[in-house]
């Protein structure tokens, strides 16, 4: 009985060992699945150029942004467009808001890149800027077209191939071809990190972050933004 006990107890231990091993085995495939990838992604490195940004001032005049220029308030938006709670912020909330303030003349609404979440957060951001230059629609069209067709946080899923699928899919005012190009150039990326500059001085530290007046405003619901905009005209 007892060499019979010792041999249940020896192959529970070895059925734990081969059990973790096998655990290891899956997240690493998992993690690795991640940034399986052999794309190069550009990092801030890349670009020259001075930045000179003090706290208080978000270049406005160079942001992507929609509404009124005479809208009595101005609303600042950081996003990464991985960030999974900036996407449900866009998908729940943001035709409403649209409906509401921005095209009724109260609110004019600026969007800044705070890309932290990875290096294709990069890369989707400056996307953003190329699609902004090129047409502006086309820069609304991609930004809700990136949300809704978002992929796992944790994953490098925004690659080129991807991102030019998704204009050629969803942004009918954006040219892909072009995007590519520019890409090439690195062109976008000059404005993302001036962006990120901008996120840096200004203490922002998580998205989505909402700033109206110089206050900030971390991931409120629509009822709450709507309260705080409405207590400014």
């Amino acid at each position: 009985m007892m060499e019979v006990e010792k041999r249940r107890n020896s192959f529970k231990k070895w059925l734990v060992v081969f059990t973790f091993i096998g655990l290891l085995v899956v997240l690493l495939i998992v993690l690795l699945s991640g940034f399986n990838s052999n794309e190069e992604f550009p990092t801030f490195q890349d670009v020259d150029g001075k930045i000179e940004v003090m706290s208080g001032e978000y270049n406005l005049d160079k942001q992507a942004h929609i509404g009124d220029p005479q809208a009595p308030v101005k609303v600042i938006e950081f996003v990464d467009y991985k960030c999974p709670y900036c996407k449900a912020w866009n998908n729940e909330n943001f035709d409403n808001f649209k409906d509401k303030f921005i095209d009724s003349g109260k609110v004019q609404l600026y969007v800044i890149n705070y890309p932290f979440l990875g290096p294709d957060s990069i890369k989707a951001a400056m996307i953003g800027e190329i699609l902004w230059k090129q047409n502006h629609e086309a820069f609304w069209e991609y930004h809700h077209a990136i949300y809704q067709n978002q992929g796992e946080e944790r994953t490098v899923w925004a690659n080129e191939k991807f991102l030019l699928k998704l204009i050629d899919d969803y942004v009918p005012h954006g040219n892909a071809k072009s995007v590519e190009k520019s890409l090439k150039n690195l062109e976008g990326l000059y404005e993302v990190k001036e962006d990120f500059k901008i996120t840096s001085i200004n203490s922002v530290a998580s998205v989505p972050t909402f700033v109206i007046d110089g206050e900030k405003f971390v991931n409120p619901s629509l009822e709450q933004l709507s309260e705080i905009i409405e207590s400014h005209y």
